[in-house]
């Protein structure tokens, strides 16, 4: 599974832009289950701040 985005994010926390390298986006491989991880991480940290909201 091809993943593309616009810009990283560099271990100092700086983000890095394709446009500024001359590219469009950044593409890089990730296998299904990675990706299917990423998502699931992703939902739980989505509930937490929902969560915090309502109290």
């Amino acid at each position: 599974m091809l993943i593309c985005t616009p810009y990283i994010t560099l271990r100092n926390g700086k983000r890095l832009f394709a446009h500024e390298k001359g590219l469009e986006a950044f593409c890089f491989e990730v296998t299904p289950e990675k990706h299917k991880e990423y998502l699931e991480k992703k939902q739980k940290k989505q509930n937490k701040k929902k969560d915090k909201k309502e109290e």
